[in-house]
């Protein structure tokens, strides 16, 4: 085995370790959540479900949200969420003060956070609200590492598609909550 081949093993082992015992800690821990959103489309997108859940499961938010434009038949085929699904629903100014309420005092995981918080962040600018603010840390990031598949062309780790994820925000939610615990149960011996 040439050296090289050797460090890049061992660093992605490393972070492998570190993504388990991260993983084991967050599960001694009370204070955080997992949020995720469905939304209109990718970019300048607003939300059509949100969902936050607390560290055992149980949702603390959960509602599906009327957007000011029509969903895109796109977007409806992924999710499965349609303008008479949101017909009545409230609308995200409506929701906006429970998810200060509920982020304020957690640690928020998102997986893709990049993405969720560009959401939030349009649909706060459209409607006149201030920035959500919370300490937040991505899910995606620390199970790409946990994962290890390292791309030498991007020098960086390639992004997993959440393992059970079925494109509702509550589901989704609940798929990162056993990735956690899925990652836990996972060796911390170092395997290089």
């Amino acid at each position: 085995m040439s050296d090289t081949l050797f460090q890049l093993e061992g660093f992605i082992e490393v972070d492998r370790v570190r993504a388990v015992k991260w993983a084991r800690k967050q599960l001694t821990l009370d204070n955080w959540a997992i949020l995720d959103t469905e939304t209109t489309g990718l970019y300048n997108a607003e939300i059509v479900d949100i969902a936050i859940v607390s560290n055992t499961g149980k949702p603390l938010l959960n509602t599906l949200v009327k957007p000011t434009l029509t969903i895109p038949a796109k977007a409806a085929s992924i999710h499965g969420i349609t303008d008479d699904m949101v017909a009545t629903a409230p609308t995200f100014p409506e929701i906006y003060p429970q998810i200060v309420e509920v982020c304020k005092s957690n640690q928020v995981l998102i997986y893709n956070a990049g993405f969720d918080m560009s959401i939030l962040d349009y649909c706060c600018k459209l409607h006149n609200l201030p920035k959500l603010k919370f300490d937040l840390k991505c899910l995606m990031l620390i199970a790409a590492e946990w994962y290890g598949n390292w791309s030498h062309y991007h020098k960086s780790y390639r992004y997993p598609k959440l393992p059970n994820g079925n494109h509702r925000a509550i589901g989704d939610c609940l798929a990162g909550l056993q990735l956690i615990k899925r990652m836990a149960l996972d060796t911390d011996e170092l395997r290089v």
